[in-house]
C-alpha cells in the first residue's frame, strides 16, 4: 500500500550504507544534521525511526521519509514489503500490513543505490509519555529505594526520548534518541512511564509484550503548549499562557509532537496541570483540544488518554490551591471519550513541588491501563462518587466501588470529608462507612446542604476501596474558587545557645539566626531569603531531616546534605555534595547588617548594632535587588565546611574594614 504524499518525514539517526559492488558510506550523527537544512538528495527516513525502536504492534505500520523527487523506494520489515514513489515535494510514505508481538527485526529501505538499514526493532505496544517536570522527572531523581526496586535490564522495554525545544513552526525532525532499557538508560529516563512499564510487565498476560516508551515532555509547561497553532485560533489571547522559559502556545506540539509523524501508538501518558492551575476555567476546553488533535495526528480517533490527577502540594501556585485544577482535570477527561482519570492522592507529604515517590503513580496508571486498554477484569481504581442524600442533619454519599467495597486507612473513621450548609461555609466532619455508602455529619453543620471530599492543597483523606485504590476529590456545590487555606507545614526545628537562636524549617533551609537580639538572615521568599541551594526548578529541598544527637542535624536530600553542629558560642556546617555537578550555598543577609570584605582564607564579619558573627569559608559576597548574599561553591563530589562564631566582639586579624 503507498500514498504519495506522505506526513513531513526527516532524517534518522541510522546507517545510510551502499549497496553491494558500491562505495561504502558511513554519515556520522553531525553530518545528518547538517544535510537536513539542504534540499532532499538522497535516501532519508523520518527521525523517529531507528535502531532498538518498537513498532506498534497488530496495526498498519506506516513508515516515511525523503528522497529524490519521482525516485522509487522499497522497504522491508519482517517479511513485509512494500514501494513508493518520492512525490514532488521530495516525501514518500508507505503503510506495511500489520504485524504481530515479536522481533527482533531489521527495517530496510533502498532507492537506487542507496540503503538504509536498521536493526532491533521490535513490534509490541509504545506509550508516548507527555506532560511537564513531573512526568519529565526522571528514575535518578526518585526514593533510592524506587530505584533498587525496579533497575534491572529490561531487553523486552525500549526508552525514546525526544529532544526538549520549542519552536514558532511546524517541525518535520527532531533530536529523537531509542535505547535498550537497561539500568544506567532507564535511571535517565521518565520515572512515571518506566515505573509504569515495570508494572505492566509484571502482568503474565503481558509480561513477552514489547514496550516502547516515547518521553516527549518537559518542565513548566502549560497545556496550549502541546497543542497545534490551528487549533488555538478558537481560543482568546487572554485563555493562552506562556509555559516557562517564555515558551510560546503551540511551540512544544510543534517541536515535540509534530515530528512524531503518525507514529503508531498503543496510548497516552499525560502527567500535567501544574502550570494550567492558575487558569483552571479553561483546562477542560483546552485538554480537549489536545486530545482531538492528537489523535488526528496519529491517526486514531479513540487513542486513549490516561490522565494523572495532581497529588498533594501545600502551596499557592500563581494564586490558586491545586483542589481546583484537580476538578478541571476530571471535568476535563469526563468531556473527552477513551481517557480515563488517574487520581494521584496519597502518593506524596505534599511539601515538595516535584515529589520523589513516583512508583505508586506508576502502578496505578498501569492498573487503569489493563483494565481499559487490554480489558482485564481487575479493580483498576478507586470509589467514584455517584450521588448525596440529606438525611436530617447527615449526608449520606454513594459511591460505585467496582464491587471491592469501600475502607479507611484511619482508625478514628472516615477522614477528608467537609459539610456546608445554606451559608456555604465548610467544617470539617467525619464519615461512617454504610455499605458502599459514607454517612457524613458535623456538630458544626446542623442542616447540611454540600459535600466536599479531599478538597484542600494537601486533604487528610482516607477513604479508598478494600485494594487500597483511593477515591477522588468531588464537590456538590457549585461555589467559585476560594483560596483561602489553613495549610501543614513541615517539621521543623529551633535550637538556642547561650549567644544566638537559629530556626530550619521543613525543607532544612536556615530561616532564622538571632543574635543578641538582632536578626541576620533575610526574611524574603524563595532564594532571597535563608539559606538555599539553587537548582533548575528552585530552591532544593533537603526535607529529611535527621537528630543525629543533642547538638547536631542533618538536613538531606538525595545528593546534597547541610550538617550542623552546634555549641554554646557558635556553630559548624557542613555541605556535602554527593552529586556530579557543582552547587552554590547561598545564605541571604538580613537589611542593615554590615559585611566586611572577605579576605583570601575566607573570613568575615558581618554586624548589626552590638551584635557580631564571624565566618570561615565563604567564597563571595554578591549583591542583589533584595540585599547581600553569602556564597559558597561546592564542587561535585565534594564537601565544604563554614565555620560561624556569634557574639564575637573582637574583629578577626585576617577581617577588612567593614561595607557601609
Amino acid at each position: 500500500m503507498t500514498q504519495p504524499h506522505p506526513p513531513r518525514g526527516c532524517l534518522a539517526r541510522s546507517r545510510l550504507c551502499a549497496l553491494p559492488g558500491s562505495r561504502g558510506l558511513t554519515l556520522s550523527l553531525a553530518l545528518l544534521i547538517q544535510i537536513t537544512s539542504l534540499p532532499a538528495a538522497g535516501l532519508k527516513l523520518a527521525s523517529c525511526f531507528g535502531d532498538h525502536m518498537v513498532l506498534q504492534r497488530d496495526r498498519p505500520i506506516c513508515i516515511w521519509g525523503e528522497g529524490e523527487t519521482y525516485t522509487s523506494v522499497k522497504v522491508r520489515f519482517a517479511s513485509r514489503e512494500a514501494a513508493a514513489t518520492v512525490g514532488p515535494d521530495g516525501h514518500w510514505q508507505v503503510v506495511l500490513k500489520p504485524v504481530s508481538r515479536g522481533g527482533p527485526y531489521n527495517l530496510t529501505l533502498s532507492s537506487g543505490a542507496r540503503r538504509i538499514a536498521l536493526n532491533d526493532i521490535l513490534c509490541g505496544d509504545v506509550w508516548l509519555c507527555s506532560g511537564q517536570s513531573n512526568m519529565q522527572m526522571p528514575v535518578k531523581e526518585c526514593l533510592p529505594a524506587e530505584q533498587e526496586a525496579t533497575l534491572a535490564e529490561r531487553p523486552q522495554v525500549r526508552l525514546c526520548t525526544v529532544a526538549k525545544n520549542g519552536s514558532a513552526t511546524h517541525q518535520s525532525s527532531a533530536d529523537i534518541t531509542w535505547r535498550t532499557c537497561t539500568p544506567e538508560s532507564a535511571r535517565d529516563f521518565s520515572a512515571v512511564g518506566y515505573f509504569f512499564a515495570c508494572e505492566l510487565l509484571k502482568d503474565r498476560k503481558l509480561a513477552r509484550v514489547p514496550i516502547g516508551l516515547i518521553d516527549s515532555s518537559f518542565g513548566g509547561t502549560t497545556c496550549e503548549g502541546w497543542i497545534p497553532p490551528a487549533a488555538l485560533a478558537a481560543f482568546s489571547t487572554n485563555e493562552l499562557h506562556d509555559s516557562m522559559f517564555g515558551i510560546k502556545p503551540a511551540a512544544l506540539y510543534n517541536a515535540m509532537i509534530a515530528p512524531l509523524g503518525q507514529t503508531g501508538l498503543r496510548g497516552v501518558l499525560w502527567y500535567q496541570g501544574e502550570s494550567n492551575s492558575a487558569h483552571p476555567d479553561t483546562y477542560p476546553r483546552l485538554f480537549s483540544t489536545l486530545a482531538a488533535e492528537w489523535r488526528k495526528q496519529f491517526d486514531d480517533p479513540q487513542l486513549p488518554f490516561f490522565v494523572v490527577q495532581l497529588p498533594e502540594y501545600v502551596k499557592l501556585w500563581e494564586g490558586y490551591y491545586w483542589p481546583w485544577i484537580r476538578e478541571a482535570q476530571a471535568q476535563a477527561v469526563a468531556a473527552v471519550p477513551h481517557s480515563a482519570l488517574v487520581p494521584a492522592i496519597g502518593t506524596t507529604d505534599g511539601f515538595n513541588l516535584h515529589p520523589k515517590e513516583k512508583l505508586e503513580i506508576g502502578r496505578r496508571l498501569a492498573l487503569r491501563v489493563r483494565h481499559d486498554a487490554y480489558g482485564e477484569r481487575i479493580v483498576a481504581g478507586g470509589p467514584v462518587f455517584r450521588d448525596a442524600r440529606i438525611e436530617g442533619s447527615a449526608i449520606r454519599v454513594g459511591f460505585d466501588t467496582g464491587g471491592d467495597g469501600l475502607a479507611s486507612h484511619s482508625p478514628t473513621g472516615v477522614q477528608g470529608f467537609a459539610l456546608a450548609g445554606s451559608d456555604g461555609e465548610y467544617h470539617f466532619a467525619q464519615g461512617r462507612i454504610d455499605h458502599d455508602t459514607v454517612v457524613v455529619q458535623c456538630d458544626a453543620v446542623p442542616a447540611p446542604r454540600t459535600v466536599r471530599y479531599a478538597w484542600t492543597a494537601v486533604p487528610n483523606a482516607s477513604l479508598s476501596n478494600k485494594s487500597g485504590l483511593p477515591a477522588a476529590p468531588f464537590r456538590t456545590d457549585q461555589l467559585p474558587c476560594a483560596n483561602l487555606e489553613v495549610q501543614k507545614e513541615p517539621v521543623s526545628r529551633r535550637i538556642t545557645a547561650s549567644t544566638y537562636e537559629l530556626s530550619i524549617n521543613g525543607d532544612g533551609a536556615i530561616t532564622s539566626l538571632v543574635v543578641s537580639g538582632a536578626q541576620f538572615i533575610s526574611n524574603q521568599p524563595g532564594m532571597a531569603g535563608g539559606s538555599s541551594i539553587p537548582s533548575f526548578w528552585g530552591p532544593r529541598a533537603l526535607a529529611n531531616i535527621r537528630d543525629l544527637g543533642p547538638r547536631e542535624i542533618s538536613c538531606s536530600d538525595d545528593e546534597v546534605t547541610l550538617g550542623l553542629q552546634f555549641q554554646e558560642t557558635g556553630m559548624e556546617w557542613g555541605i556535602t555534595n554527593r552529586g556530579k555537578d557543582a552547587i552554590r550555598f547561598q545564605l541571604a543577609v538580613a537589611p542593615g547588617v554590615n559585611v566586611s570584605d572577605p579576605t583570601p582564607r575566607g573570613g568575615l564579619i558581618l554586624r548589626q548594632g552590638k551584635a557580631m558573627l564571624a565566618i570561615q569559608g565563604v567564597d563571595s559576597v554578591t549583591e542583589t535587588a533584595t540585599g547581600r548574599t553569602l556564597v559558597t561553591e561546592v564542587a561535585g563530589a565534594s564537601a565544604r565546611q563554614l565555620a560561624i562564631t556569634a557574639g564575637a566582639y573582637r574583629t578577626p586579624s585576617d577581617a577588612a574594614p567593614a561595607r557601609q
